[in-house]
């Protein structure tokens, strides 16, 4: 594999890595929240109730 190849793959796998680091810390704050099952079910996502 040639030199440029090789350093493309290290960038890339750099990214990834990086990216998989930013979606566990998503994954992660998002399971610390508490949220109410009961307003879940009640609200549109923009925040407006439901019927």
């Amino acid at each position: 594999m040639s030199e440029r190849a090789e350093l493309l793959l290290e960038d890339l796998l750099a990214e990834q890595q990086k990216t998989n680091q930013l979606l566990g810390m998503l994954i992660e704050a998002l399971s610390d929240e508490q949220v109410d099952d009961e307003q879940v079910a009640t609200i549109y996502l923009d925040g407006t109730p439901k019927g």
